[in-house]
């Protein structure tokens, strides 16, 4: 029962939130292309302000692509960038080493001699992570674009032979 419940709400957040919004087709997909790419990168913390940002400098709307960051939350990250680096360190090459996080946390040491270790050891994951994100953001993000504009021609099409009156019928 409970996915019942939360097709619902899937459903009519994207009806009432995406596709019923006041806005040409063009800047509503674009709104959710620019929240799915942010998405899928390492922007954590910062990814409703990129939205929001790009959203403006892009001519986009500005409001529609910030619930999809959510999707990239504290229980899915390990889900969205682990692929997303083994795709960068794919691309840049097999010879990535990956980081040991065992060996980033040390107890000994000064401070900043642990923060130094931590980076040390955390670098290595920095340009796989951000090839593979850009990536595979970019093409996720292309893809929600078109289905989006589409989707929002053919609901507008749909309410807008709902809207018609009806002729009536001779007696």
């Amino acid at each position: 029962m409970p996915h019942r419940y939360i097709a619902k709400k899937i459903k009519a957040f994207f009806i009432y939130r995406v596709l019923h919004i006041d806005d040409t087709p063009h800047r509503i997909a674009l709104g959710v292309g620019i929240g799915m790419f942010i998405t899928w990168t390492p922007t954590v913390g910062f990814q409703m302000l990129l939205v929001l940002a790009l959203a403006w400098l892009l001519g986009a709307n500005k409001l529609v692509g910030v619930p999809f960051v959510w999707i990239s939350n504290p229980v899915t990250i390990a889900p969205i960038f682990y692929p997303n680096y083994l795709l960068g360190k794919y691309v840049l090459g097999s010879n990535c080493e990956d980081p040991n996080f065992t060996e980033a946390i040390t107890l000994s040491g000064t401070w900043l001699e642990k923060v130094q270790n931590w980076w040390e050891v955390t670098w290595r994951v920095f340009w796989p992570l951000w090839v593979g994100s850009i990536i595979i953001g970019l093409v996720l993000g292309v893809i929600s674009y078109g289905l989006i504009y589409y989707s929002v021609i053919e609901y507008r099409k749909i309410r807008h032979r709902h809207d018609q009156p009806k002729p009536e019928e001779p007696t």
